[in-house]
């Protein structure tokens, strides 16, 4: 499955990955601020669009990061 840039799963993918690869077995709070720092440089700086498309772009990592924070309490990280 594809999964375009932008997207909730975009973002929740490139967050795993970052814990992944940075070997982080537990989402903390500073880690996801590195990376949501790095993802938010990323499309605001880097990535060519619309204006419309840039502020979609950041709503969808705001929910995603909500989403894997959520994930996190109920699992009991």
């Amino acid at each position: 499955m594809t999964v375009l840039f932008g997207t909730v799963e975009y973002f929740e993918r490139e967050i795993y990955n970052y814990l992944n690869e940075n070997q982080l077995k537990e989402i903390s709070e500073d880690s996801l601020y590195v990376i949501t720092s790095k993802l938010k440089k990323e499309i605001l700086y880097d990535f060519v669009c619309d204006e419309r498309i840039r502020l979609e772009c950041l709503e969808n990592l705001t929910y995603a990061i909500s989403m894997i924070t959520q994930n996190k309490e109920a699992v009991g990280v």
